[in-house]
């Protein structure tokens, strides 16, 4: 007996939150804390691969989970800010 598959619409499921993300970020954070750059509807949840956005920690404590401390970034400006950051931390 072979096992059907059970459908469970987690594609639909998928769309409805990247869309309902996608609000929340355009009402809270409509652009990256670095550059300024308005995030893409692409940015909020991509189909596959790697995440466009990260959560950057105003304080650089990464326990202080408080909201206040956490702003949303494109990776990439994430990245560049703490390589800009140990560089400049190097030379003192």
């Amino acid at each position: 007996m072979a096992i059907k598959r059970r459908h469970t619409g987690t594609s639909a499921e998928k769309a409805r939150l990247k869309y309902f993300l996608w609000l929340l970020m355009q009402k809270y954070q409509p652009d990256c804390y670095f550059c300024h750059e308005p995030f893409r509807y692409a940015d909020s949840l991509p189909a596959r691969g790697t995440d466009n956005l990260t959560e950057h920690h105003l304080d650089g404590d990464h326990q202080n989970m408080a909201l206040a401390n956490r702003v949303l970034v494109h990776r990439e400006c994430h990245k560049a800010f703490h390589t800009k950051d140990n560089i400049l931390k190097e030379d003192i």
